[in-house]
């Protein structure tokens, strides 16, 4: 419709509402809009226009009704159900959580604007293209109301049926033309009555539609409930609940918004009453389902099971939804009368016989999950474990019910002291659905922490196995292994007798020989598919290439992570632990090669012997991986889980199978801090008085005569500063004593006073030294041992980075790199950045165009008045003149101050792109290292940027000491001037005294 047109029908709408005169459809409008009107309709009367010129005779009341019925209200009114209808297809309930109150929601209403203006438009139509006077105009009123409410604009809702209450109010012929909002018609009653009475009438049921004044009472009733408005939408509430004239017919309508009033502030058991005498209101079948759920759901949780029970009955015979259907059953088996263990199992029993039934095949996950849960509160955690299990195995893509399950899998191992089980069900998590999950940082955490003590149960587990083979007869050794291989095969779909396929490459290396799968000259076009010998030919080579696979998702994954947990099973500390230095710490690598992956590993005989400790030294070295992991199994379980019966059971273990194994007394210090943990004062004293006999001279001793030291909050100020000590040496590059120090603290202090940053120097020497693998061993330590710290992530792009190592050199070697031209300059003012070029003042002397980085209220003036110069004896300070940013490092050796300008070159990339900044490193003498940031157009400039500089830098040099560097601003000539005098503190004076306090 034309927008002139569609304007003249708003203004027109909004005068109507002007006119306080009209009263529905017996009241005179008299509109003068000639002035408003589009130059096109300024001849145009309109039929609203003409009410009253003539008599409204029956002939002409049927046909304004009839017009006004069937080619306005009719569309309107459809238009605004199909609004309602696509919002409830929409709405996705979730039936595991109490319902929300209506089927719909206003956000999905809202969405459909242009809908929702359309009804208004048609509706404003009808009642201006007609005569007012006829049986519609309420009713398109009304329609205009429900269209601003389900637009969520809830004031011109409330405006309309306000309008609707005060104006349109249906009279008669023999009425005057007072009106009365309230009166006391019924004298038996002694009750104030706002309400319209409705004529009975059959004709008038027939050919019209009730008055919708009442309608709209009803209907300003919920605006003011999601308006907030509670006191004033009760007041309506008691007054219509009283009212004598009130009609039956709205009776369960006003119900419904009594409930949603009591709903939305909670009061659900004053609620449920009024959505039970609503139930007539609902739209459809589906809509009274969902409402008797509901209700079912408001019972459950007044713990009034019967009644409850009841209504899931009736939501599971009313609907057409089968998720609906599922849930109303599963509440119903998991109600509980009792929590005595009979009961439970009855209600479990339901849920399994659930399971059995073919409609609800798709929801067998949740139905299991539903079946653990009621487990645990007998509680039976076997049959926990199973259903959670169970439930995993049939689901398929709900991620919500498979992270619950891994999670309470997860606790129930752990509390179980299942440590494997555990771990393999907190990986399993996806860590992405924080919905589920909640605090994600405790749960790597707790992964993190059982990773490690699986690692050495496994590396246990595995070298008692091999010693165990090693130790049968060579008979009963070749027959185990015979069999052993034999069922590996048959797991992964080997014959036995066929050669055994190493990789994948094999196979396409064959892909043209005559073992072809499609190469089959016995048929000739037949599709691959259709011809049954073909297929299981490539059903047998698919199995000798990739071995038996389950149906799952994600196997790359799946198979990345066992090959992971099989590299960790086999990489344990060097050998140091037990020859020369048993305090050395576990590093968790060593040099041996790590294993083949699943699919290479040698499966045959021979492969499989290889393995077994046969002589003395691998019988040394499998002894050897077991002394360390049991140790260090219990150190994880003392520290990491604080299990401190596991930690001694299992340092005992340690103690009686291999008893010179005691690690310089840490073992007896151990079990006394494990026993004095559970209250077993006489064993801890054992341990202590083993301690203080044979180790009197160790740190060990003295720890556990001061107990007080074991307070991990307290940290040990001479350890402290020793590694601070160790810190600087590394930084000032006296590299062979800081490494030679950190030994000797090492086997004093352990690793529990090692930091990220000092971990990451050495990281950066050892790559100074080309010592790639031990760099990547120390920053994986800073990954594990600190995961909340902000090295963390440094650390994971230098192992990035040290793993492309070559081919970043290789093509740097090859790179034809341009130098940018030094004398080009940077303006840096605050915050707002916007890149243009700008023409420097009068007197400065700068060829190059400016990289201007400038509000855009900025305003360079060449008239301006310039800041003056100073001078000192040495050096003159001119700040109008470009300036060097000058970051000066104080002993530090060259590795580290190379790294520092590798990390301001990607920060000033990051942040400062457009800029592209250069950053040259030069010397003032043997101890000072600057690092000298591109020209800046002036001081001012220079000045902005390095405070953004000095206030980034502690987070982008966070291994660096605060101590070792400072900033300050220098122009060419006094750049040059000062390498030549060497005199920095006779700069820095002239500069504190044209800048006090900012250098």
């Amino acid at each position: 419709m034309n927008l002139r047109l569609v304007k003249f029908f708003t203004i027109l709408l909004v005068s109507c509402f002007l006119l306080p005169e009209v009263h529905a459809q017996l009241g005179k409008i008299t509109i003068d809009l000639q002035k408003d009107k589009p130059e096109k309709f300024k001849n145009k009367v309109l039929k609203s226009e003409k009410t009253g010129e003539k008599k409204f005779t029956p002939p002409r009341r049927f046909v304004q009704n009839t017009v006004s019925h069937y080619n306005y209200f009719f569309n309107a009114n459809n238009k605004l159900n199909a609004v309602i209808e696509r919002a409830r297809m929409a709405n996705k309930d979730d039936y595991s959580t109490l319902l929300p109150y209506y089927s719909y929601s206003l956000k999905n209403t809202a969405s459909q604007a242009k809908e929702l203006d359309s009804v208004i438009l048609k509706a404003t139509a009808g009642i201006l293209l007609h005569d007012l006077r006829s049986d519609w105009v309420d009713n398109f009123y009304l329609l205009i109301g429900k269209a601003y409410y389900l637009r969520k604009d809830f004031d011109s809702a409330a405006m309309t049926f306000q309008f609707i209450n005060y104006n349109l109010i249906p009279k008669k012929k023999s009425d005057d033309d007072q009106v009365i909002v309230g009166s006391n018609d019924n004298e038996s009653v002694n009750a104030i009555s706002i309400s319209s009475k409705e004529d009975a009438g059959i004709i008038k049921k027939a050919f019209s539609r009730p008055p919708s004044r009442n309608d709209a009472l009803v209907w300003q009733i919920r605006t003011l409930i999601d308006m907030g408005e509670f006191g004033d939408a009760a007041g309506l509430i008691n007054t219509l609940s009283n009212d004598p004239a009130f009609p039956e017919r709205l009776e369960s309508s006003l119900e419904e918004v009594q409930g949603y009033w009591f709903f939305k502030q909670k009061m659900f058991d004053s609620a449920v009453i009024h959505m039970q005498n609503a139930l007539p209101n609902a739209m459809d079948m589906q809509d009274k389902a969902r409402r008797e759920f509901l209700i079912a759901q408001l019972y459950e949780m007044q713990n009034n099971q019967d009644t409850a029970s009841d209504y899931y009955d009736k939501a599971m015979k009313h609907t057409t939804d089968p998720l609906m259907d599922i849930y109303a059953n599963l509440n119903k088996a998991k109600m509980l009368k009792s929590n005595e263990p009979q009961e439970i199992a009855k209600s479990i029993n339901t849920l399994l016989r659930m399971a059995k039934k073919d409609k609800f095949e798709p929801y067998r996950d949740i139905i299991f999950y539903s079946a653990a849960d009621l487990a645990l509160l007998i509680p039976d955690t076997t049959a926990a474990i199973s259903f959670f299990k169970k439930s995993n195995s049939l689901n398929q893509n709900n991620i919500e019910i498979k992270n619950q399950s891994f999670l309470a899998l997860a606790q129930i191992n752990y509390l179980q002291k299942n440590y494997k089980e555990a771990f393999a069900a907190y990986d399993s998590l996806d860590l992405n659905d924080t919905a589920t999950l909640g605090d994600i940082s405790k749960i790597e955490e707790m992964k993190n922490a059982l990773r490690q003590i699986v690692t050495h149960i496994n590396i246990i587990e595995r070298e008692d196995s091999l010693q165990m083979i090693a130790s049968l007869s060579p008979e009963d050794r070749d027959a185990f292994l015979k069999k052993l291989s034999k069922s590996l095969k048959k797991e992964r779909g080997i014959k036995d007798d066929s050669e055994y396929v190493n990789s994948a490459a094999d196979f396409f290396g064959r892909k043209n020989s005559s073992g072809d799968v499609f190469a089959n000259n016995e048929t000739k076009g037949d599709w691959y598919f259709y011809n049954p010998s073909i297929k299981a030919k490539g059903y047998s080579e698919f199995k000798k290439v990739w071995g038996k696979r389950e149906n799952i998702d994600n196997w790359r994954r799946i198979s990345g992570n066992e090959q992971s947990l099989a590299t960790n099973n086999q990489n344990v500390a060097g050998s140091g632990a037990l020859s020369g230095d048993p305090l050395a710490p576990v590093q968790g690598q060593n040099n041996e090669a790590p294993p083949p992956t699943f699919y290479q590993q040698d499966i045959s005989v021979e492969g499989l012997l290889a393995n077994v400790p046969l002589t003395q030294p691998m019988m040394d070295t499998s002894n050897k991986k077991v002394a360390i992991s049991l140790f260090q199994l219990g150190k994880n379980y003392q520290n990491l889980l604080e299990d401190y019966r596991a930690a001694i059971e299992t340092y005992e273990r340690s103690l009686k199978r291999f008893p010179d194994s005691l690690y310089k007394g840490e073992l007896y210090m151990n079990l006394a801090y494990c026993y004095n943990k559970l209250g077993n004062v006489a064993q801890a004293d054992f341990y202590k008085n083993l301690l203080v006999q044979k180790f009197s001279n160790t740190r060990f001793a003295d720890y556990i005569l001061h107990p007080e030291r074991f307070n991990t909050s307290e940290k040990d100020t001479a350890a402290t500063n020793r590694y601070a000590k160790i810190y600087n040496l590394f930084i000032e590059g006296n590299f062979e004593k800081a490494n030679r120090e950190k030994q000797i603290a090492d086997s004093l202090y352990g690793s529990s006073y090692w930091n990220p940053q000092l971990l990451y120097i050495q990281s950066v020497y050892y790559i100074h030294k080309r010592d790639d693998s031990t760099a990547i061993n120390t920053l994986n330590q800073i990954i594990y041992n600190f995961p909340a710290s902000p090295m963390k992530e440094k650390a994971r792009t230098m192992i990035d980075v040290l793993s492309r190592r070559d081919s970043i050199e290789s093509y740097l070697t090859n790179l034809n790199v341009e130098r940018a031209k030094e004398d080009s300059q940077v303006v840096v003012f605050d915050d707002t950045k916007i890149s243009k070029n700008i023409t420097a003042p009068s007197n400065q002397k700068i060829e190059n165009k400016v990289e201007a980085v400038v509000p855009e209220k900025a305003v360079i003036n060449p008239e301006m008045q310039l800041p003056k110069a100073i001078s000192n004896a040495t050096f003159t300070f001119d700040p109008n003149v470009p300036q060097y940013v000058v970051m000066l490092l104080k002993n530090v050796d060259p590795v580290y101050s190379s790294e520092a300008r590798n990390a301001f070159i990607r920060y000033s990339k990051q942040k400062f792109g457009s800029l592209d900044l250069e950053i040259i490193k030069d010397t003032l003498d043997k101890n000072r290292t600057i690092l000298i940031f591109s020209q800046f157009i002036n001081a001012e400039s220079a000045i902005n940027f390095q405070n953004k500089l000095k206030k980034d830098a502690p987070g982008e040099v966070s291994w660096l000491p605060a101590d070792k560097y400072s900033f300050f601003i220098i122009s060419d000539p006094n750049l040059q001037l000062l390498k030549d005098t060497k005199k920095l503190d006779n700069y820095l004076d002239l500069l504190s005294k044209k800048y006090p306090g900012k250098f």
